[in-house]
Parts: C-alpha cells; structure tokens; sequence
C-alpha cells in the first residue's frame, strides 16, 4: 500500500478569484504540508506591471488571502504566494503587503518569519543584455528597443530556487514577485526530496485551482497528494466538482504551446510518457512525468517581461440600428459581427457581446460590482463547458472602463463577446448562477449597486471605438472624428457611452530570455525576512538564493517543441463512411494564450475511437489547420497529437500581440468558433483502431 508523503493545498487559480470558504475548510482536514496560491500573471495584459496596480479588487484579494492565512495559523504550515499583486513588479509586491498587514492585524498573527522575494530589475541591467545581443526571443515580438525599454517596468519570472531558499530558513510565509506558477508549487515538494518531473507536473495541474476539475473553475481549491510509489493524486474538496483522468490531461495541456513539454527556469518538463489515470469516481493522478536538465538555454534562463506605456486612451461604446450594420466599414469593431474576431461571422453563426454596466453612488461601489460580476462570468463552470479557458473575450487591458454617467451616478462599463454555442445554450443559467454566487460571498457589493447586462448581437449591434495618443488634446480630436465617422453612417442610440477616458494603455516591450548567469544568481530574487507581529514587521535580514541543479542528464528522448509529435500528412485511401461534428466528438474545445505571443488550442476526444477518427481525417495537418484557422501556414507553430489522453494540440503565433490597441480577446479564450464548426469526416479504416486513455 503506497504512504502518503506529501499533501499541499491550491487554495484558486488567482487570488482575487474568490473560492467558497467551505471548500477550504474540507481542503485542510487531516494533513497539509503547504497551502499556496498564484497571485497573477501577464495574462490580464501590461497595464499592471506598468502602472503596479491589481487587477482584482483589493476586497476580493484581502477576502482569499485572509483565509490562507487563518488556515497557515491554525496548522502552521507554509502559506506561499507568488505573482503578488497581479504583475509582481516591485509596487504591486508592495500593494500585497500592506493587504498581507492588514490580515495579520485582524487574526492577531504574532511571531511569524515572513520572506518576500522580488523580481524587479533595472532597466540599464536589460539595455546592456540587449545591446550584446544576449537576450533570447520567445517567438514573435515585441521589438526590442532602448528607449521603450529604458522607460519600462521589467520582471523576471523567478523559478523554484529563491523560494526553496526562504523555506530554508524558516519562513512560514512567502510573498514573492513575479514568479512562475508552477515553481510556486514544486519548490516545497522538490525541497522535500521528491521526483521534480513529479514536483513540476503536479504544481502545473495545482497553479489554476480547480480548472482542473469537472466542472472547472479557478474559483475553488483543488488538493494534491503525493505517495512513496511515484503517483500523485488529485481531488476537489467541494463535492460538485470531481477529478478525473481527462480533465487532469485536459488541464495539462492547458496554456502552453506543446503538449508533452514544457519549458522552465531549470529546465524541461517532459510528459512523453506520463500516465493520466482515474483512483475511483471523484479523484484522478499522474506518474511517469520526467524533468530534463538541458543545454543551454536550460539551465540557467529567467524570462523576463517588460511594460511600457503608450498614452492614453478613450473608448466609446455606440449601440446602433441592426438595418444599418452593412453600412459599418469593416475595419471597426461590432459586437454582432467581428468583436471577438477580426473575420466576421456568417449567417449561419452568432456572436455575442456581453456588455456589463454598473451604476452607484460611489466609485468604489460600481466598480466592484462589475469587476465581480466579470471575473465570475469569465470562469464560471457549467456542466457541459466545452471552452474552459474562459467563457467570454475582453478587448481591453484594463477590461474595466469607470464614468460619470447622465444621471450623475458613478458607473462602469466591462465590454466583451463570445461566439461559443454551447455558451449560447447555457448563458441564462450562467448569468443567475454568477449573481447567485456574488449574492453569497459579497452581498455588499449587490446591495451598494445596480447592474444591467447587455446582449449585443446582429439584431442589436454595439460598436466599439477605441483610441490612443501621449496628447490628450490630440487624443480628444482624434476620438471624436472616429465617432463622426460612425455618425454620418448611422444613428447612434441614446444608451450608447461617448467619450469615456479609458485607463492609459500600456503594451508589452519586453518578452525574452536572460541567460547570464551572474545577473540572475547573484543580482535577482533578493529575499528579505521579516518578524511580523501582527502589522508591525520588521526587518531580520537579507539572503541569497541558493542554487542547484536538478533534473536528469543524457535524456535521450525528444525535447524538440517543433518535432515531437507532430501530425502528419497522410491522405486517407479509402472511401468515406460519414461525418460528424467535432462538438460531438470531444469534451473539451478550447482556445488559450500561451504567453502573450502565441495561441494554442486544445481539443480532448471523448473516446479513443473519436480521437483516431480525427487523427485518420487529415483535418489537423499544419496546411489543413492553417486555413480553418485563416491564418497563414508558415504562423502553425505545430498540429500535434497526444495519445495518453485522446488530444490533438494546435499552436499558432499570435496575430497581434497580446493586449495590444487593436486587441479583442486579451486571454484569447474565444478563438475557437472555427474548430467548434468543424465536421469531421470518418474514413473506415479509423473506426478499427481506439487508443487507452
């Protein structure tokens, strides 16, 4: 009987999220090595790290963290939060904090060792790496530049050693910078003795709270236990969701751009031959997961990130007759018609804007309301969910445009779209669960405001304009010809928004590799310990991180992301015995960033005999999908094929980069319509071959 040696707690997918304290207190029954959480990434956009502001509510962060807390207090195990404050730049770090202060306060939270670690590093640093040449592209863009960069915010995306460090030394609890997700996990369980291809892969399942789940949603806890026989096995603590052995695969693929191999500051997670199986009816696990120590750039690289700002902004949003939508040029954004994608929508199709409007007698107030109800609206997990990256797309980084309106009341408006059918058939019952849940967990919030949620589609078109320019003057000419342009084509409504001062827009100048060892050992990650009694901390010293090396060496599998597994071109030779629809065919369709540069898109088959259907179809070869997908063949990163759990894997470049001014789906969550139409064609010959799952 294989022993129990570790077990550690993902308390949700972001801090900020929101989770049911109850599922907490299930998750904490019995023992707990480590409770962590991801407080962030660069997937909201590069206004955060520009401007070191949160792209939660502080409420709805203070509500998640004090909870982790209260538990860390009680059991007296690490509490570990990494990404502080949504960018982990130095003032977001700070923001978290002073909310981290706070808490200790309220639970009287007395002798406690606190490390903070940040990630923050001076531009000059990255100016002098950029002129050797030294710095690694991650793919397409951003355009190197001194002067963006020299004006920047930049972070390193810190790995498992800085935190191994801190819990070292004893610190209970850890608020890092930027940080990569997965480490935040593996660091306790890689300094605990255990396997890192198992440390890796579990914190990769564990960094997005119960998305890994059925139904999926970051905002829950998920539970990981690791045994003595090289397995690990996950389960939800709330009794609604379940485990099993393909949402565990499904979320393994989830956000990275190759299926078996994925790419740290160590080195390579190599999942060739993991083995995804179900313990019983709510609870699945992994084993056989490798980690790879490579050549250079692995090991030692850091990515790094960089924010800039391009000025400010305005934004309009212009309902108007569904009779003059073909007089629209269409270059411009429509809800109804090319919101969520550049390539409009048929007659056979929909699309949907759903644009979020609050109004209150406070500022405070409004914005709160429409920031809970769009980040529950976004991840909200219904049965049946095929799309589980993200149930809606947002143009704008920050999403959140905040006003006066008419009446004097203070508002706030969220646009965004979807074209997901299965959404369609579900979206009333998403939008009374969501207010439920809010109703729940912030009555306040519905008490202090009202709301009204507006759909958005060809028989009720909503346009979008958006501007940007460093000369507010300029800026102000510049946004009102686009109205005019809109006007003299068409009558805007009365509940149309003109001229909304937007946040400023911020764009990414920065998304590569540092490879010198000395800046990232010796002038990166410092760590500070703290004695925090109650919100009195003070400072007991500075550190170092202490590095080592880990993985395995003359690994002699394939840890190509443009060859392994790729799908051939093999024309079937036999005749056709029918078709069916890819929504039929698979229980997860979905879209996602991987990074702000490319797109990947994941497609899990709910039965072997399904997946070698579409293998055998030659739909997904790069040249097939790149005309499904309208996007030239030679931006296919790779069509790859994943046996041990039935999916086929897509990769693109992006087209833009993400958040961009033109931007219409920052997480890229909602561009997989295209896959969602697809019917499949069935050649005989696959129908003979089924692979395990």
């Amino acid at each position: 009987m294989p022993n129990l040696i570790y077990r550690v707690v993902s308390a949700c997918g972001a801090l900020g999220y929101g989770y049911p304290k109850e599922s907490l207190q299930a998750a904490v029954k019995g023992r707990v090595d480590a409770i962590i959480c991801d407080g962030g990434s660069m997937d909201a956009g590069p206004y955060y790290l520009g401007t070191g502001t949160e792209y939660f509510e502080r409420e709805a962060v203070k509500a998640d963290f004090r909870h982790m807390v209260e538990a860390g207090k009680k059991i007296g195990c690490p509490v570990i939060l990494g990404s502080c404050g949504m960018a982990g730049g130095d003032r977001n770090l700070d923001w978290m904090i002073d909310v981290a202060k706070e808490i200790f306060a309220e639970l009287d939270v007395r002798d406690a060792k606190v490390a903070v670690v940040r990630s923050e590093l001076d531009p000059e640093t990255v100016i002098k790496e950029f002129r050797r040449g030294d710095l690694r592209p991650t793919g397409v863009g951003p355009e190197l530049r001194e002067d963006t960069l020299r004006e920047s915010v930049v972070v390193g995306q810190m790995g498992i050693h800085p935190l191994i460090t801190a819990l070292e030394r004893g610190a209970q609890y850890v608020l890092a910078g930027r940080s990569c997700d997965i480490a935040l996990f593996a660091s306790d369980i890689i300094r605990r003795g255990i396997d890192p291809g198992l440390a890796y892969h579990v914190g990769h399942v564990l960094e997005c709270g119960a998305l890994a789940c059925d139904p999926g949603s970051p905002s829950d806890c998920l539970v990981a236990e690791i045994y003595d026989d090289g397995t690990a096995i996950f389960s939800a603590p709330n009794p609604t969701r379940r485990c099993t052995a393909y949402s565990i695969a499904a979320h393994s693929l989830y956000e990275e751009s190759h299926p078996q191999l994925q790419f740290y500051p160590e080195g390579i997670l190599a999942m060739e031959n993991t083995q995804f199986f179900a313990r019983d009816s709510r609870t699945a696990g992994i084993r056989n997961s490798r980690f790879i120590r490579s050549g250079k750039p692995w090991p030692w690289s850091i990515k790094l990130e960089g924010s800039h700002r391009l000025g400010f902004r305005k934004v309009s949003l212009i309902y108007v007759d569904p009779a003059d939508l073909a007089k629209i040029p269409p270059d411009v954004l429509v809800y109804g018609r090319n919101g969520v994608q550049t390539t409009p929508v048929d007659a056979s199709q929909r699309e949907l804007g759903i644009i979020i409007e609050t109004a209150a007698r406070t500022q405070e107030a409004a914005v709160l309301l429409a920031s809970l109800l769009t980040h529950y609206l976004i991840h909200y997990g219904y049965p049946g969910r095929k799309a589980t990256a993200g149930n809606i797309a947002y143009p704008l980084s920050p999403n959140l445009v905040s006003f006066i309106r008419p009446d004097g009341l203070f508002g706030a408006i969220v646009p965004s779209g979807t074209r997901d059918p299965v959404f369609f058939e579900n979206y009333a019952a998403i939008k009374d669960a969501v207010i439920k849940l809010i109703a729940d967990e912030f009555p306040d919030a519905l008490a202090n405001a009202d709301f009204t949620i507006t759909d958005a589609d060809a028989s009720n078109p909503a346009i979008l304009l958006r501007t940007v320019d460093r000369d507010r003057q300029k800026l102000a000419a510049l946004h009102q010809q686009e109205i005019d342009r809109i006007s003299r084509l068409t009558t805007p409504r009365t509940n149309s928004r003109l001229n909304l001062d937007a946040p400023d827009a911020y764009a990414w100048s920065l998304y590569h590799l540092l490879q010198n060892e000395d800046v990232i050992k010796n002038r990166m990650f410092p760590i500070v310990y703290y004695a925090a009694d109650r919100d009195k901390w003070t400072e007991q010293g500075e550190d170092r991180p202490r590095y080592f090396d880990i993985g395995e060496v003359n690994y002699r599998g394939d840890v190509g992301d443009r060859t392994l597994s790729q799908i051939a071109d093999h024309p079937p030779g036999e005749p056709l015995a029918g078709s069916h629809r890819l929504l039929d065919m698979a229980v997860v369709i979905r879209s996602k960033d991987a990074g702000i540069n490319r797109l990947t898109f994941d497609i899990i088959f709910t039965s072997g005999e399904n997946y070698e259907a579409a293998l055998h179809s030659n739909m997904f070869t790069k040249d097939s999908v790149a005309k499904i997908l309208n996007v030239p063949v030679n931006r296919v990163v790779g069509t790859f094929f994943v046996d041990s759990c039935n999916a086929i894997k897509i990769s693109i470049d992006r087209p833009n980069i993400s958040a961009s001014t033109d931007e219409r789906d920052v997480f890229g969550a909602q561009q997989q319509a295209a896959l969602e139409r697809l019917c499949i064609p069935i050649y005989a010959a696959a129908l003979a071959k089924a692979s395990s799952f």
